[in-house]
Parts: C-alpha cells; sequence; structure tokens
C-alpha cells in the first residue's frame, strides 16, 4: 500500500484546502512526525486522512463520545467510494495552543452516487495528555444536491 506522501506527491497543493502543500501541512499530522498544534489543525488533518482513506488515523485521533461504537471497517469503506470535493472552515475556534477543549464548524463537501453532499459538523476537541482528540459533534442536515 502506498504512503499518503506517495499517493499526493511532494508538492501537492493539501486536500485540507488551506492553500499549502501537502508535505508542509497535513503529512506531518498523518506520518506522526508531529501532532495537531489547534483543533482547526486536528480537524484539517482528520479531513485529509478521510480523503485519502487513511482511517487508522482517523481512529487514532477519536477520544469519549466518538471513539465509541466507531466502525473503522465501515468508515473505511464510506471513505473509498466517495470523492472529496473540499473542505471550510466556517468557524476555526479559539485557535488556542494552550486550550484543552475547542470547538471548531466546518462543511466538507463529497459526491457520492452523483450527489453532492456537505457534511456540516460543529465538532468537539479535547487535549488529553498534551494531544488533541476528536471528542463529539453534532451535524447540520442538508438536501443532497444532484452533481
Amino acid at each position: 500500500m502506498k504512503s499518503a506522501k506517495q499517493l499526493l506527491g511532494k508538492n501537492a497543493q493539501c486536500p485540507c484546502c488551506s492553500a499549502q502543500i501537502f508535505s508542509a501541512c497535513c503529512y506531518p499530522l498523518l506520518s506522526g512526525t508531529q501532532l495537531a498544534e489547534t483543533a482547526v489543525q486536528l480537524m484539517r488533518s482528520r479531513y485529509t486522512a478521510y480523503s485519502l482513506a487513511d482511517i487508522t488515523y482517523i481512529q487514532k485521533t477519536m477520544s469519549g463520545p466518538a471513539a465509541e461504537g466507531f466502525d473503522a471497517a465501515q468508515a473505511k469503506q464510506w471513505a473509498e467510494l466517495v470523492k472529496w470535493c473540499g473542505l471550510t472552515i466556517l468557524d476555526a475556534g479559539s485557535q488556542n495552543k494552550q486550550a484543552e477543549e475547542d470547538q471548531v464548524e466546518f462543511a466538507a463537501k463529497y459526491v457520492m452516487n452523483n450527489l453532492l453532499h456537505v457534511l456540516h459538523e460543529r465538532s468537539q476537541f479535547k487535549k488529553i495528555n498534551s494531544q488533541w482528540f476528536y471528542f463529539s459533534g453534532a451535524i447540520t442536515p442538508h438536501q443532497p444536491i444532484i452533481y
């Protein structure tokens, strides 16, 4: 299996829509060489992980209610089935590196079965032993658009 860096290439734009190159943005987090400094940085890296179907990273960055009952096989199947189209951060939270909790609101676009979907969520993040984790989220329902 190819690594995330091999799939995207050294100078590819990061899938998280940060306008940075992948190797300087989400790759250090996905490869385990760096921890997210803020909740929004973890949020972006999790979107990138979903776009690469890197469910190992998704699972390892969850805690609390989000981790309870998480089905890695089902998540991988879903992530591979959809075409990821972009991430918009609607509210980046405090971006305070010393915070122990934070919220991030985002909209992630993807196409599935020729329908454009938007996953709009306000996510809760918690820092445990100096590491950020996705803790829970509230999804805003939407109607898919024919693509």
